[in-house]
């Protein structure tokens, strides 16, 4: 999908390359089962693993990890399947959330990362589903990493007829596809330290994610680039009042039981 550009087209043909080695289950609907647990109906993204416990992910950060007392099989043709979990859930879930078996954070490496919800955001934008683009950009601009080039003198570019786009992936698969990419060492950089880059340099027009896979790519203009970038100094700031709150609340806090006793 492109965002802020003009109708051009965009997509190469795919590489058949190996499928993510976690998976992700898209909630569909949430129902109250007979037996007191929360009946919850979604499908599958990649390879399903019938876990005890999953990490539950949503908008703006939230995420838990949760235990899950059954699988149902619902339609595999469909690949739609359900999971029966504590009913205490029903206030902290919706569509729009994902379980899955990798969290949403970098591994234990800076050549590698995991972004399941990312994956799921990118999906649904790409279907034109554009009540989810708000969510994407905030979790481009706080929560997102992604692995590339870093390298000013060799960039990976991807060209759409006279605009040139930096070429950033969401996991080493992605960049795998990239030809230019072959044979060179990724580094793993926020979505903020890759787009200052790219802000700096007069010859790129924006930023591309995922150039090599349709459903999970997106072109970004360097006007969407400082418009998410406005996005992440709003919730700092948000965040900053969150935190000087609460240290009030505690200091308020302190205060009464010095007063009690």
């Amino acid at each position: 999908m492109m965002i802020g550009c003009d109708g051009m087209k965009l997509f190469k043909k795919e590489n058949k390359i190996e499928k993510e080695e976690y998976f992700s289950f898209c909630v569909e609907g949430i129902y109250q089962h007979k037996n007191g647990e929360l009946f919850v109906l979604g499908t599958i993204d990649g390879i399903v693993q019938k876990l005890d416990f999953l990490y539950l992910i949503g908008p703006y950060g939230y995420e838990e990890k949760v235990e899950i007392n059954e699988w149902i099989d619902v339609n595999l043709q469909e690949n739609l399947y359900a999971l029966l979990i504590d009913i205490n859930l029903q206030n902290h879930i919706d569509r729009g959330y994902i379980f899955t078996n990798k969290n949403n954070h970098l591994a234990s490496s800076r050549e590698e990362i995991y972004n399941p919800y990312l994956h799921f955001l990118l999906d649904q934008v790409n279907r034109q589903h554009y009540d989810y683009l708000d969510i994407l950009f905030e979790q481009l601009a706080t929560r997102s990493y992604f692995l590339s080039v870093f390298d000013y003198h060799d960039l990976p570019i991807y060209q759409i007829k006279d605009k040139k786009y930096y070429s950033i992936y969401t996991s080493q698969i992605e960049m795998n596809k990239d030809p230019k990419c072959k044979n060179k060492k990724g580094s793993v950089y926020s979505f903020d330290d890759y787009s200052r880059m790219c802000l700096n340099q007069e010859k790129l027009d924006g930023i591309i994610i995922n150039p090599y896979h349709q459903e999970r790519s997106i072109v970004l203009n360097k006007d969407v680039i400082q418009h998410i970038g406005t996005v992440k100094e709003k919730n700092i700031k948000i965040y900053a009042k969150a935190k000087n709150y609460l240290k009030d609340r505690k200091r308020r806090q302190k205060y009464e039981i010095d007063n009690e006793s």
